[in-house]
């Protein structure tokens, strides 16, 4: 199948990897581009502990303090903090509300704020979560996520033929990108062989209403999960 990956190079490069040694062949075309905020000094005072909801945000663990505990929204994000050097890292089942549950229960909200290393664009269910449950939540954009202004050419020519079989989507912004890029392209009317693959009910729902093939949502918010889609094997 002809694979068309979404996400920031870095993180498409590394799946399209796993992809190809599956038989799949990959294009990329991302969406995203990340860029750090330079100069960006994480405000750490009384704070209990860090949350990061993306692997975007872990160059920024270097300048806090290595004693504060790290709560990642899923198992990629706490790899890469991990591997940042992190020891004290927990993580969340991959979305923000499984995130603030787990903040929930291993946290006392009179213990002090958390501290959110973020993007300069954030959903509220976080924030909302952590609210419900007390906390006091600061947060620091520390990269910023630059939107593509227009597909590729090889891209544009793959979906024009219809040879593209599935499109792999990993967030709500970058689905919303690509509604946009598509009517930009006057490529909405050449989904009918292609299939979009979302991470998440809250992925999917900017371009549900795109007439694909098929539009399936992983069971839960795991990579692991879209490649077995592609494999069909959904579960």
């Amino acid at each position: 199948m002809r694979v068309l990956i979404t996400r920031p190079r870095a993180a498409a490069l590394e799946l399209a990897q796993a992809l190809e040694a599956r038989g799949h062949e990959v294009l990329i075309e991302p969406l995203l581009t990340i860029e750090a905020i330079e100069g960006v000094v994480p405000d750490q005072a009384g704070v209990q502990a860090l949350v990061v909801t993306s692997r975007h945000a872990v160059p920024a663990l270097a300048a806090t303090d290595p004693r504060l505990p790290v709560f990642a929204v899923g198992a990629a994000t706490a790899t890469a903090a991990r591997r940042a050097g992190r020891s004290d890292v927990r993580a969340a089942g991959g979305d923000a509300g499984r995130l603030a549950r787990l903040i929930a229960r291993q946290c006392r909200p009179e213990a002090g704020p958390l501290l959110h290393l973020s993007g300069t664009e954030v959903r509220p269910e976080l924030a909302a979560g952590l609210a419900a449950a007390r906390f006091e939540l600061r947060r620091q954009a520390v990269y910023r996520a630059r939107a593509a202004e227009r597909l590729s050419p090889s891209v544009v020519e793959a979906l024009r033929r219809r040879s593209v079989g599935a499109v792999l989507l990993f967030s709500p912004r970058s689905a919303a990108i690509l509604v946009e890029l598509l009517a930009t392209h006057i490529l909405t009317g050449c989904l009918e062989q292609t299939e979009a693959i979302c991470l998440s009910a809250a992925v999917a729902a900017p371009c549900r209403h795109l007439e694909w093939k098929g539009l399936r949502i992983a069971d839960r918010p795991e990579v692991a999960l879209m490649v077995g889609q592609l494999d069909g094997h959904p579960g």
